[in-house]
């Protein structure tokens, strides 16, 4: 099919390869995110910390791994909905 420029978009046997390194990127990049977010979490400040500089850094701390964790969950969905273009694309081969 020509899209008026001479330009064949791609069929479907050749977006899979890109979607499943799209894929791959994402879950390598999901776990490096749950690594850093476990040592975040890992982190003890005392419950003795007293001063405000040392509150303030605890808090900082599970602010982060907070938006860490939403970070993972949009990650899931997108590796989710590529998920479910390679199955559509696999069923239409």
């Amino acid at each position: 099919m020509n899209d008026g420029y001479g330009i064949l978009p791609p069929t479907g046997t050749d977006q899979l390869p890109a979607l499943r390194s799209q894929r791959r990127e994402i879950m390598n990049l999901t776990a490096e995110i749950r690594e850093v977010q476990a040592r975040l979490a890992s982190l003890d400040p005392s419950e003795f910390w007293s001063s405000c500089a040392q509150r303030a850094y605890r808090e900082r701390v599970e602010e982060l791994v907070h938006d860490l964790r939403a970070v993972v969950e949009y990650l899931n969905q997108a590796q989710d909905q590529i998920w479910r273009n390679i199955c559509r694309l696999e069923a239409e081969e």
